[in-house]
């Protein structure tokens, strides 16, 4: 499984170091003005199920029933026909859903984002932005569908790196459409499009050179397609919460000055990069595996035995990625964005809200790795109550928190709402007894607080030497201070892996070997 992880990682990694590279291009091209926040708006509804469909929902009822026909060679003429009909399924009901919001998109954006009501430059222009991006929807539930075909087959890496299609497209349409077009903002609208449109490509080839050519058909319901929506419908909230958590951050924001949204964006993007690497990553990978354990009857110990070492290894990735994302938040922000469009003012609320955002970090990598626990044994509904308790507590801070701390508020809200998903989650499986605490886990737990202590200290230490005077329109010194910052924390923290030997050479081989 391991090396499964470290597939979709690796891709995952490349996808969002592109991602950079457009989010820097997007905080020239348009800072936080009224144009991005549109923009932002515009492209959460279809970014959301996008992230949705493509790391939970989707798969979450996909995999375990598909994985069940075809651990049985008799079943390959069912496990077609499954394919099919649910492609055909969900071609229909986005075609019906990307209508019907088409004509009712400015009833989407006044529902989405209240506070544009009154703004009449940004409604229209969210309103616009929607309209175009929204067919991009249709291409990625495709891809989703297809990744989670190539994933029950333990093929990872074209799902993973298809993302960075999508960014490739955003690059390139930023930089030679904008000319052309009204804004920069028509020009990222465009390379929504295009970019769902390579993605799906990219996948349909794949399964072609599998010599699985899925085509249309009419929708029929049988038990296989409703046991997958049994899953899937309850699955759509449960498996995105975190994700559903920003898009009620946005509306909330949306009563903000401007600049707001687009500082939550920017936050809630550089965030992202380690909780999508490791993550999202070992949730793609743990699913397929779990779903494979289940269905062969495998012992529970072995079972309890993947979740441990998966969520020890989340911690071990997440605990000092959240440290190091909270004490540099303002030089990373700055060094980052800060240019162009891009203000002082700007990095100093993006930098705000990313320190908080960061709070909850390992909370959003937990979450990805304990719901594949639900989805293998064909529970959507248990996530699915849990982040509705999620949300209202979200809903409930972020409303309180903003008065005092603006758009840091949401991302204190969001966090501190993760950390309850998570402890939910875990109380469920800890009751029904699918899951529990191995001492290695929890010796191991003791040891990862400690280096992240340890490593905490020598980066501030390093912050005041290193980072104590960043120089003006230098980007690239800038950028080698906060990197020699960062890689001293890195160097650090596995020093302390090892010495403490909460993973050994022989661990390590062990995982890549037998996984």
């Amino acid at each position: 499984m391991f090396k499964s992880v470290f597939t979709v990682g690796f891709h995952t990694f490349i996808s969002r170091v592109l991602g950079f590279i457009r989010d820097v291009l997007i905080a020239s091209y348009l800072g936080s003005t009224v144009v991005a926040d549109a923009f932002f708006v515009a492209f959460r509804i279809p970014n959301y199920f996008r992230s949705v469909l493509a790391e939970g929902a989707f798969s979450a009822a996909f995999i375990p029933v598909f994985s069940g026909l075809v651990t049985n060679p008799k079943n390959k003429n069912d496990a077609m026909e499954f394919i099919e009909r649910t492609m055909s399924f969900l071609v229909f009901f986005i075609i019906g859903i990307t209508i019907l919001f088409f004509f009712t998109m400015p009833l989407i954006i006044s529902a989405l984002a209240p506070g544009f009501i009154n703004d009449v430059e940004t409604f229209n222009l969210a309103v616009f932005f929607g309209k175009v991006v929204f067919p991009y929807l249709l291409f990625i539930a495709l891809v989703a569908h297809f990744s989670s075909i190539l994933n029950t087959y333990n093929k990872f890496a074209a799902g993973a790196f298809a993302p960075a299609l999508l960014n490739i497209s955003f690059i390139t349409c930023l930089i030679f459409l904008s000319p052309y077009v009204l804004t920069p903002g028509h020009a990222l609208s465009y390379g929504v499009l295009i970019g769902g449109i390579a993605q799906f490509i990219l996948l349909y080839y794949c399964l072609y050179k599998m010599q699985i050519t899925p085509i249309l058909v009419l929708p029929k319901i049988d038990k296989n397609i409703k046991k997958f929506f049994n899953l899937f419908l309850p699955g759509l909230l449960g498996a995105g919460v975190i994700q559903l958590n920003i898009v009620i951050g946005t509306i909330i924001a949306s009563f903000l000055p401007t600049g707001a949204i687009s500082h939550i964006y920017y936050a809630d993007r550089v965030n992202q990069l380690p909780l999508a690497v490791f993550g999202i990553a070992l949730g793609v990978a743990l699913l397929p595996t779990l779903s494979r354990y289940i269905k062969e009857k495998a012992k529970l110990d072995t079972i309890i035995y993947t979740q441990n070492r998966s969520i020890e290894f989340s911690l071990l990735i997440s605990f000092p990625s959240a440290i190091g994302l909270f004490v540099l938040a303002e030089p990373i922000m700055y060094i980052l964005f800060e240019r162009g469009a891009f203000t002082s003012e700007d990095t100093y609320y993006s930098a705000n809200a990313l320190a908080f955002f960061s709070l909850g970090l390992p909370a959003y990598v937990l979450i990805k790795v304990l719901n594949p626990s639900f989805f293998a044994r064909e529970d959507t509904k248990t996530p699915l109550y849990i982040a509705i308790v999620s949300v209202v507590i979200n809903i409930f801070l972020s409303l309180i928190l903003i008065k005092s701390f603006r758009e840091s508020g949401i991302a204190i809200a969001t966090a501190l709402s993760s950390w309850v998903n998570v402890f939910l989650l875990y109380f469920v499986l800890k009751k029904r007894g699918q899951t529990k605490i191995d001492n290695k886990l929890q010796i191991n737990f003791y040891k990862i607080i400690l280096s992240s202590i340890i490593m905490l200290v020598i980066i501030i230490f390093c912050k005041r030497i290193i980072l104590s005077e960043l120089m003006d329109n230098n980007l690239l010194i800038n950028a080698s201070l906060l990197f020699s910052n960062i890689f001293i924390g890195i160097i650090v923290f596995i020093m302390m892996t090892f010495m403490l030997k909460i993973y050994t050479v022989e661990d390590i081989k062990r995982y890549f070997s037998n996984y």
